[in-house]
């Protein structure tokens, strides 16, 4: 190839990349990716923004791009004269600030931590999910990929080897949002439980209740009460007069009775005979026992269901199964936050879709949490944590974190992000670590340096030269005139001759 074409080929690419006709469409670009992922994460919340955004390869394409584009217009002015350090100080300043917000961006993370007054803990849940497998023997693995992105189908799942086994986890199905139900089969022992149909003019509805458990022997729909026990717990023979309430009995011999209080009506009781319904005084309601289980284990099954616009607020899950040399384990789903345990082999392996956690170098504590309401509603206008931090390098310290306070320690920033109200109440904060924020804030410096040199510093200084400059030239004109030789002037152009004095 000729050099002389080679050296004017690369001339014209060194031309296009500085120019001003690049720059101005990818800062475009760039300024309307930010608007419209401000907007989507507004309606989908962070992780969705990152996931889609953020943390994308063509968005990180449209930051270097621009670097490219800053790099190459500061290079078409070298070699640098004195005029042109504000100038190259910005350009710097810009290639920094870019430089920090990909290396925040995909060397830092960010994530949750939730606490109750008086709770410690330093663990970070980060927003990126995982599914985590335990399998008989101590082997473990992990599989770290976007569902949400890439979802499996049985006619086309997806296989995940997991490092330092010969077991395959496949993903054969995948809901973006689904609601948990609870139900139960028979077992060799555990406790009872009975599953009722609620029938009245305004639709019908079925639940499940366990004796002996205290979040589900009793269940409240509507104006009544339900609740389930065996003879001789102390709840069986407790009276609800004046209210709308029926209790279902097993007695010892295993047949069900039922014990009816109203607060309108006269009590009433009798025998239970599965799949025939008891006639309520409640406006003509009917309650019939669909199942009765005498030792019954519980299940999860995952129902779809429409999911919500904040991607925050959704609960996706994950269709899977286990396949080795030897054994395969039938599919069920995991629902997220949830753990789902398998049989394999002969023996159980553990599946669970979750968030993975990061531990920090230091341990935080919720001491008080304070939250203060509008006037004369429930609305919460402002609120705001105390925390202490116990670090093995620093000590012990106090800090106080409210909206518009974040707390900036060891390159964390935890933002007080939202709450739960209870007793005791639970403070949820956001954290974010971002390794190039130092790199942003030089960066930031030097655009601000730049630009004061360029539009204050640099006229400044131009005004002093010129004015310095025309003083010495009017020093030199000043001298000038001085040195100049006088020119002899004839008698007869020096005028009339003054008159003698008289007096001589």
């Amino acid at each position: 190839m000729n050099p002389t074409a080679s050296r004017s080929a690369a001339r014209v690419l060194f031309d296009a990349l500085a120019s001003i006709r690049l720059a101005v469409p990818v800062m475009v670009t760039l300024g309307l990716a930010c608007l419209t992922a401000t907007i989507y994460e507004s309606k989908h919340g962070t992780a969705a923004a990152q996931r889609d955004f953020y943390r994308t390869l063509w968005f990180a394409g449209i930051l270097v791009l621009l670097g490219i584009n800053i790099f190459c217009a500061m290079m078409s002015r070298y070699p640098w004269k004195k005029h042109h350090i504000g100038f190259v100080m910005a350009h710097i300043g810009i290639l920094t600030l870019l430089t920090g917000s990909l290396w925040s961006l995909w060397g830092g993370f960010d994530g949750n931590m939730a606490l109750y007054e008086g709770e410690t803990t330093d663990r970070v849940s980060l927003l990126d999910k995982v599914v985590d497998v335990d399998l008989p023997g101590g082997g473990r693995g992990r599989v770290a990929f976007d569902f949400e992105k890439n979802p499996p189908s049985p006619e086309r799942p997806r296989r995940f080897a997991l490092k330092g086994t010969d077991v395959t986890l496949v993903a054969e199905g995948f809901e973006p949002h689904v609601r948990t139900v609870d139900t139960f089969a028979a077992a060799a022992d555990g406790p009872s439980a009975i599953r009722f149909m609620l029938e009245g003019p305004f639709g019908k509805q079925d639940a499940w209740l366990v004796a002996g458990d205290p979040e589900r022997h009793s269940l409240a729909m509507g104006a009544a009460t339900f609740a389930f026990f065996r003879e001789g717990e102390p709840e069986a023979t407790q009276g609800s007069e004046g209210q709308n309430r029926i209790a279902f009995v097993l007695q010892s011999d295993g047949t069900l009775t039922y014990r009816l209080t109203a607060a309108k009506y006269p009590s009433q009781q009798g025998p239970v005979t599965v799949g025939t319904p008891v006639q309520t005084p409640w406006m003509g309601m009917k309650i019939t026992v669909a199942e009765l289980l005498t030792h019954a284990e519980a299940d999860h099954d995952v129902v779809p269901d429409t999911p919500p616009a904040d991607d925050e607020r959704r609960l996706p899950a994950v269709r899977v199964h286990l396949e080795g040399r030897d054994a395969r384990t039938p599919p069920a789903w995991v629902a997220w936050s949830s753990l789902v345990k398998l049989p394999y082999a002969g023996r159980t392996a553990a599946v669970a879709y979750h968030a993975p956690e990061l531990e920090t170098p230091f341990r935080v504590t919720l001491v008080d949490f304070n939250s203060d309401k509008y006037p004369g509603s429930n609305m919460a206008a402002t609120y705001e944590s105390y925390v202490r931090v116990d670090d093995p390098e620093s000590g012990t310290s106090e800090h106080h974190i409210s909206m518009n306070h974040p707390l900036h320690y060891r390159g964390y920033i935890f933002f007080q992000a939202s709450f739960v109200e209870g007793q005791p109440m639970m403070s949820i904060f956001s954290v974010a670590r971002a390794p190039g924020l130092p790199l942003v804030y030089l960066g930031s410096t030097l655009i601000a340096l730049g630009v004061v040199w360029m539009f204050y510093v640099k006229p400044y200084l131009a005004r002093r030269q010129a004015a310095v400059a025309l003083k010495a030239h009017r020093e030199r004109e000043a001298r000038h005139a001085e040195n100049a030789p006088t020119p002899d002037v004839p008698a007869a152009a020096a005028g009339p001759a003054a008159p003698a004095s008289s007096g001589a």
